[in-house]
C-alpha cells in the first residue's frame, strides 16, 4: 500500500514537471510570436488577462456544475 502511494505522489510530481516546461514553452513560443507581428506587451497582457478569466469561469461552471447536479 505504501509504495503505491509513493509511485502516484512521484507521478503526479512528474506530470506537474512536465506542465510546467509545456507551459514555458509556449509561452516563450508566443511571446516570439508577438514580437515578431509587433504587438505591444501591454496588448498582450490585456488579451492573456481576458482569456485567463474566460477559461477560469468555464472551469468553475464545470466544477460546480458537477457538484451541484447531484442530487441526494
Amino acid at each position: 500500500m505504501l509504495l503505491v502511494s509513493v509511485m502516484k505522489i512521484k507521478f503526479d510530481l512528474a506530470t506537474a514537471i512536465s506542465a510546467v516546461c509545456v507551459a514555458a514553452y509556449a509561452a516563450i513560443a508566443l511571446a516570439c510570436t508577438a514580437y515578431y507581428f509587433g504587438l505591444s506587451p501591454q496588448e498582450i497582457r490585456s488579451v492573456a488577462g481576458s482569456i485567463a478569466v474566460i477559461v477560469a469561469v468555464l472551469i468553475a461552471i464545470d466544477f460546480f456544475g458537477k457538484k451541484l447536479g447531484k442530487a441526494k
